[in-house]
């Protein structure tokens, strides 16, 4: 008989025998083989917990979206079957409700009150420790600790950077989605500790695609306010330009405006906007302004001429122009 040891968990094994006779070169040939599984053990890892808190409804109640990563360990200690769910009111943990998941989310509608909520999970052999979070109350204002923050790519990395107030402060959240994303369980997050930077690998982001980053610090298993910012990792220009209207003209002026961009064609961030316009059998004109002004008035034109007006909107990328309007100024 013989004894192997320093097996993993829970996994099956195919053991062969062959023997030979004392003082012989020669071995047989390998017996039929027999498989095994070693007894699984109760997870050691606690599972990689956050939440997304959904806006209060008009009876006072608000969505409590739970996301969890599956355990990473290897070997693996056991086959995962389900997952356990507790919360209770902070001030109440006589009232402890349990839920059970298949799934690696679940929604809870939680009152206006504080809530402790618990997250493990469970095989044949018991549950891992309890990953633990606070969900505040609806009328608790936390303070900003997060002073600035700020983000920007390498050719391989996204680097998030921020400056804290309170340095006591070791350990953090750091979330980030799609910002046109509307499913509160598409949202991707990692713990950070002993460190005020955070990088991730580049293909980690959709390019073209704005993205919404914020930082949550932690205080134990309390959340404070977060510190946001928007990126791209990379921009192109936009889809489309934007489409003037020229409104009703005067003699040596007009009032062109337009309507901003829809975020799935801008492609990047919006840095300015160039009106171009040309009197007929006349050199074209241009006036730029800011990302934020919507409007434009056009002065010292020609009396009684015939127009063509366009507007480039510009990002880091380039510009793209919108249709081509005429309009015509008055006489008098």
């Amino acid at each position: 008989s013989c004894n192997l040891t320093g097996l993993w968990d829970s996994t099956e094994y195919s053991v062969a025998v062959r023997c030979s006779c004392v003082e012989s070169i020669f071995w047989s040939e390998w017996s039929r083989g027999k498989t095994a599984s070693t007894e699984e053990k109760a997870p050691s890892e606690k599972v990689d917990l956050w939440r997304v808190i959904g806006s209060s409804h008009s009876a006072g109640s608000r969505s409590v979206h739970l996301l969890w990563k599956p355990l990473n360990s290897f070997p693996p200690s056991g086959r995962i079957q389900g997952y356990k769910i507790q919360y209770f009111p902070e001030n109440n943990a006589a009232l402890k409700m349990t839920n059970f998941s298949a799934n690696k989310n679940i929604s809870l509608l939680l009152n206006e009150e504080a809530y402790i909520i618990s997250v493990t999970a469970y095989n044949s052999a018991g549950n891992s420790p309890e990953a633990i979070l606070r969900i505040p109350s609806t009328k608790e204002k936390s303070s900003q600790i997060i002073e600035t923050m700020r983000t920007f790519t390498t050719n391989e990395e996204v680097i998030v950077e921020w400056v804290v107030s309170e340095p006591e402060v070791t350990e953090y959240v750091v979330e980030w989605y799609e910002d046109l994303g509307t499913d509160p369980f598409g949202r991707s997050w990692q713990y950070v500790s002993n460190s005020t930077v955070w990088k991730t690998n580049k293909k980690n982001f959709k390019p073209f695609i704005c993205y919404n980053i914020s930082v949550y610090p932690l205080y134990g298993n309390k959340v404070a306010a977060p510190q946001s910012l928007q990126t791209y990792v990379q921009e192109k220009k936009p889809s489309e330009g934007p489409v003037a209207d020229t409104g009703i003209p005067g003699k040596n002026e007009v009032t062109i405006k337009w309507k901003e961009i829809s975020k799935d064609k801008r492609n990047g961030f919006i840095r300015n906007y160039t009106i171009f316009y040309k009197p007929e059998d006349g050199k074209e004109l241009n006036e730029t302004v800011n990302f934020d002004v919507l409007q434009y008035r056009l002065k010292s034109l020609q009396a009684n001429t015939q127009y063509t007006v366009y507007i480039v909107a510009n990002n880091k990328a380039g510009g793209t122009s919108g249709e081509r309007k005429t309009f015509k100024t008055l006489k008098f």
